[in-house]
């Protein structure tokens, strides 16, 4: 990844102001869901479609069930819409910190991505945390 923004900034040099978007810089953003401090998982976007695997560290355990929507611990789910599981860590369109966000942030409306980073690490629907692994 740092080799690509490398190169686009390359490429851009004799531009003023460099029109770098979030997807430029960061193409294949990886967010860890945790339990705790343990990684249950990766959830991983490549500008079209999603993927979700279990950790090896969870594959290994017996303590916590597999969740609902990904109940095989082996399998890599892929899907090209993001899963209930994870977009409902995005608040409503009604709620005012999303809605002040976005008046300041407009393109960022549908960035399923960002909204994650920003408002996704906690959820009152379970205990996970969700963080973008930089």
């Amino acid at each position: 990844m740092l080799k690509q923004f490398k190169k686009y900034i390359k490429s851009q040099s004799k531009a003023k102001d460099l029109p770098c978007t979030y997807e430029q810089i960061n193409q294949n953003p990886k967010f860890q869901l945790k339990y705790n401090e343990s990684i249950i998982g990766y959830l991983d976007y490549d500008g079209t479609v999603w993927s979700f695997i279990y950790s090896t560290w969870f594959k290994d355990q017996s303590e916590l069930e597999p969740l609902f929507e990904f109940p095989l611990k082996d399998k890599v789910y892929i899907s090209s819409e993001l899963w209930p599981f994870f977009e409902s860590r995005i608040p409503s369109l009604k709620q005012p910190k999303l809605q002040e966000y976005l008046e300041s942030h407009p393109s960022d409306r549908n960035n399923k991505v960002k909204l994650l980073e920003l408002f996704g690490i906690t959820s009152v629907n379970n205990p996970y945390k969700l963080t973008l692994n930089l």
